[in-house]
């Protein structure tokens, strides 16, 4: 091709033809110039259909990131509601005072006051794309779902914060009141698994008190969970509409 441009311009010059051949060359630069472009529109096609095909790959991890974070909420709501179901029906046998209990309502007792300090963080699940939402991608991909996942993010660390607090006083509520009163026999295992009168500890007050904080304390954590589970869902759906939009 090169050389047939060649003749061309060299037929051109021999002929004394300068007019014409001027045009040629301008018009040949012309030619240049826009091979050049279509090149430079092509490698910008490609790099932008590369940073798609990365967003959607990006949306869709994220998406089941926030999948496992609701799975993980729902899961320990769960547990959560049925120790605070426990602690319940123990403190409302502490205000009836029963004096013979049945097998069952000791052995609710006993899950109250064993289950009663658990109480930990949110797990963050979304660590992996950590790198890539720093870098500022989903705020590219649409403004207003990088404020929601910033929120829920933030909203996530501080709620962190209040349970771990919640938790380190429920830790010395155990060592204060529970532990001073209740022996599980954890020492030696072939011995009773609980050795204490159980309507002994009925008569302790800190012992009550502290079962009303952890139920407290744990109610306003599930009511926490709940918010977050209903913040990943809404995440969620954004996430898809970026991806049907992306189709």
């Amino acid at each position: 091709m090169i050389k047939f441009f060649k003749k061309i311009r060299q037929h051109l010059l021999s002929e004394g033809k300068t007019g014409k051949y001027l045009k040629y060359a301008i018009g040949e630069i012309v030619l240049v110039v826009i091979g050049i472009l279509i090149a430079l529109q092509i490698n910008n096609w490609n790099e932008l259909r590369k940073i798609h095909i990365q967003d959607i790959e990006f949306l869709n991890n994220l998406k089941v990131e926030l999948s496992v974070d609701i799975s993980s909420l729902r899961e320990r709501k769960s547990h959560y509601q049925r120790i605070n179901d426990n602690i319940k029906n123990t403190i409302k046998l502490f205000d009836g005072g029963v004096q013979s209990l049945t097998p069952d309502e000791h052995q609710e007792i006993v899950s109250a006051l064993t289950d009663f300090q658990i109480l930990t963080p949110i797990n963050k699940n979304i660590n992996r794309n950590d790198l890539v939402i720093a870098q500022g991608t989903i705020d590219r991909i649409d403004k207003e779902l990088n404020r929601k996942f910033l929120t829920y993010l933030q909203e996530t660390q501080s709620i962190n914060a209040a349970i771990t607090k919640l938790g380190e006083t429920l830790q010395e509520l155990e060592i204060l009141h529970i532990h001073p009163n209740v022996d599980y026999n954890e020492i030696n295992p072939k011995a009773n698994k609980v050795d204490f009168d159980f309507n002994e500890i009925f008569n302790k007050r800190g012992v009550r008190n502290a079962l009303e904080k952890s139920f407290r304390y744990r109610r306003a954590y599930i009511g926490d969970m709940s918010r977050k589970i209903a913040d990943a869902e809404n995440l969620i759906a954004s996430i898809d509409d970026q991806l049907n939009g992306a189709d």
